[in-house]
């Protein structure tokens, strides 16, 4: 059977079957799958199911409907198209979801980072502790003032 699944957040791995012609999300009790999430709107959007397969529509949200990261209005969607429902992102699964003709319909940019071991370089100037100047300028302002105030208290005797 269909379903949607939460892939992450506060929500991850909550669970709705798409077990009627039209299946509505939403933040309010009154639709088919209720997801309390403030980015998701009353009545969000829906899911109808056709002969050929399930077509997503956006019902005119503050924050929109995205499939696999592009923003739409109504659209076919397959099993594993990633759903982002304002910000909560969904999967279509299921058996009798018909797949994308595309193998991959998902594809995620990917950032390889290389960490060396060298351990025998300087560290970077920006890392290295900082000395604390502060402590002389607060001497220097003390003295400047108890030097003020003798010069004060002088000139008052004078008078």
């Amino acid at each position: 059977m269909a379903c949607l699944v939460i892939l992450d957040g506060p929500l991850k791995g909550q669970k709705s079957a798409l077990d009627k012609d039209i299946t509505r999300i939403g933040r309010r009790d009154t639709n088919d799958w209720a997801v309390q999430d403030e980015s998701v709107s009353g009545t969000h959007c829906e899911i109808e199911k056709d002969d050929s397969g399930y077509i997503l529509r956006d019902l005119g949200s503050t924050n929109g409907t995205k499939v696999n990261n592009e923003e739409i209005k109504e659209q076919r969607i397959f099993r594993n198209d990633i759903l982002l429902v304002g910000e909560v992102p969904m999967m279509l699964d299921g058996d009798d979801v018909p797949e994308a003709a595309d193998e991959e319909p998902f594809s995620l940019a990917r950032t390889t980072i290389v960490i060396q071991k060298n351990t025998n370089k300087a560290t970077p100037k920006e890392f290295t502790k900082k000395t604390n100047n502060n402590k002389i300028w607060v001497i220097l302002i003390i003295l400047l003032l108890c030097v003020i105030g003798g010069l004060a208290v002088m000139l008052f005797k004078k008078m």
